[in-house]
């Protein structure tokens, strides 16, 4: 348990941090409603608490900013505590589709359920209230929708339960709905060993870092390479298919010009599809070098990738402190603004020639293709709109950028609570105003239950519906 006095000297420290070097602290709200938020939320420490009480006060102020890469994270205490204690499971494992549960997988003793069953309730509160409770907890950019549900899909679910109702909160009675229309009201108990401890993540971190590169980067071979792949379809010899599962690791740049080498020594080839969903992002550098393959005609991807200040007064309790140096004092310069820009950051890029594809391009996206990943779907979008199809849901990025490049964690005295705190506001140069949402699809494709749990493709189903139109 912690103090008042000490929950409130961490609040302080993280409000006062936030108003000095969040770039996008007000990007789509007032600072009058930022302030009254953080008044609310410091009213609210009346009393002592547990570090999971002090998130839970304070993570709803922290999602209303509208920023995907500010979040609240658990103390190094608490993570070390969760492997040895694992988190307690569900009697089912659930998916969220349309704002609704439905059950992935039985994990309990009762054979009767059913994959597919909807959950009405648990423990009494109706699905819809327990979503929108949790999704208080998860940040996305503006007001985007999308990226609340995909995070919760990627086996947070009993975290953020755990969150919401405590550390020993368990599901012991489920209220379903049956594919007949059957309404039932279960008590269960889950099968000893039916669940790894490892199946739900300790801490609720999807998005990956992103520190800036090195000077000299690492050689490929020093770092495992992220999900991506090369395909040919054999359903259709004018298809090829790139999978890009993230935009981290080493050797990214290389195997796009190895594949764009092998797609042009296709001559059958006319159209690509570029698989970005669930790709949460990396290096927005080499998404955009990503789009140069794409276009016709040198683009400009940013207007300005700006930090507030230059050297944050709280360095004591921010992490990465080489790289921040070594990027403030080499790499920034301070604008007419006077905010300090990253060096060579507006400057055009020119096409990538040598192997540039000039067919149909279909990018697939959803609610988890978020930061360098939407910053990718946007550039191509808007620079090769003549052949650049988007198709599946809105992306959880923005499609005018998000506050990032560089996101430290930083951590809370008292608690050891760490929040990330990105230092650069990122805006793309585009035409139109920012609206507060990601890349809308031009062909939105939906799902249904049935659909999930058969694991169909019906993103890469339009596409192949679309070509043969």
């Amino acid at each position: 348990m912690y103090s008042v006095e000490q929950l409130r000297s961490d609040f302080r420290l993280m409000r006062r941090a936030m108003e000095e070097a969040h770039p996008g602290l007000y990007r789509y709200h007032s600072r009058d409603s930022v302030s009254r938020w953080f008044d609310a939320a410091e009213a609210r420490l009346t009393q002592p608490m547990t570090e999971l009480q002090f998130r839970r006060a304070v993570e709803p102020t922290i999602d209303r900013i509208g920023c995907g890469h500010t979040d609240l994270y658990g103390s190094k205490a608490y993570v070390k505590y969760r492997k040895k204690h694992p988190l307690r499971p569900f009697p089912v494992d659930v998916f969220v589709l349309d704002n609704k549960l439905y059950v992935r997988e039985n994990r309990s003793t009762d054979t009767t359920v059913r994959r597919g069953a909807e959950i009405l309730a648990v423990n009494g509160y109706p699905a819809g209230t327990l979503l929108n409770r949790f999704y208080q907890y998860i940040s996305s950019d503006g007001y985007n929708q999308t990226f609340k549900p995909y995070v919760l899909n990627t086996g947070l679910f009993t975290s953020y339960y755990t969150l919401a109702f405590g550390m020993d909160s368990t599901a012991q009675q489920l209220m379903l709905r049956d594919s007949t229309g059957q309404v039932r009201t279960l008590t269960f108990r889950v099968r000893p060993g039916a669940l790894k401890a490892g199946a739900d993540s300790v801490e609720k971190r999807v998005i990956p870092a992103s520190k800036p590169r090195k000077p000299k980067p690492r050689k490929p071979e020093q770092s495992q390479d992220e999900p991506r792949t090369l395909t040919f379809s054999e359903r259709d010899s004018s298809v090829a298919l790139l999978k890009v599962g993230s935009f981290t690791g080493s050797g990214q740049r290389a195997f796009f010009r190895e594949s764009f080498k092998a797609i042009a020594r296709r001559r059958t080839v006319t159209n690509l599809i570029i698989d970005v969903r669930g790709n949460l992002g990396g290096n927005s550098g080499t998404s955009a070098k990503l789009v140069s393959y794409l276009v016709d005609e040198p683009f400009q991807a940013y207007t300005q990738v700006d930090a507030n200040v230059r050297q944050v007064s709280f360095n004591q309790h921010l992490g990465w402190k080489f790289w921040r140096f070594w990027l403030r004092n080499f790499f920034t310069h301070k604008t007419p603004e006077g905010t300090f820009r990253r060096t060579g950051v507006t400057k055009l890029i020119k096409p990538t020639t040598k192997n540039g594809f000039r067919g149909r391009v279909f990018v697939l996206t959803n609610g988890g293709t978020f930061s360098a990943a939407s910053i990718f779907t946007s550039l191509a979008k808007h620079n090769a709109a003549a052949r650049v199809t988007v198709i599946g849901r809105e992306t959880g990025g923005g499609e005018y950028g998000c506050n990032a490049f560089t996101s430290p964690y930083m951590t809370l005295p008292e608690t050891g609570v760490q929040l990330r705190l990105p230092l650069y506001k990122i805006v793309l140069a585009i035409p139109g105003v920012d609206q507060g949402h990601g890349v809308l699809p031009d062909v939105p494709v939906v799902y249904t239950a049935p659909d999930v749990l058969s694991a169909k493709d019906l993103d890469l189903e339009k596409v192949y519906e679309l070509i043969g139109k």
